[in-house]
């Protein structure tokens, strides 16, 4: 497992321990009473746990599994720029949107609609870069 799989993976663990955490202080919030925390932790916490963690995984593990083009060494295709900037711009977008989207004002509007934009960017970068990696197997020729 090469560097670009193993920042895909070990970054969507971190984000499991920070949405599941979040969600842990939500819940004792919800149980022993006291003030409720602002309802935009609720999608922060569900943001780091399907994009960061889910959509993390799975594009590591795509980069990580999916079929090299001919010719192509796992160390070339590991370097990928468009799979650096889809993580890139993935974990950008959801940072941002992570640490704004709780104390947002009317202010920060534009900047939760860069993180959208960021997080869109990147899958649509992931696209682009796995494209090319799905593909049909090549048949054997028949034995005769």
């Amino acid at each position: 497992m090469l560097t670009l799989h193993r920042m895909f993976i070990k970054t969507a663990l971190a984000y499991l321990v920070a949405g599941s955490g979040l969600g842990a202080w939500l819940m004792w919030k919800k149980a022993w009473g006291g003030p409720l925390p602002n309802h935009a932790f609720i999608t922060v916490h569900n943001h780091l746990i399907v994009v960061g963690f889910f959509l993390m995984i799975v594009m590591g593990v795509a980069y990580w599994m999916f079929p090299r083009r001919a010719g192509t060494t796992s160390r070339e295709a590991a370097r990928d720029p468009l799979a650096w900037a889809s993580y890139v711009s993935l974990n950008t977008g959801l940072l941002m949107r992570a640490f704004v989207e709780p104390f947002a004002t009317g202010e920060a509007q534009p900047l939760l609609a860069l993180s959208a934009l960021l997080q869109v960017a990147a899958i649509f970068l992931f696209i682009l870069a796995i494209w090319k990696r799905v593909r049909m197997p090549r048949l054997a020729p028949p034995k005769n």
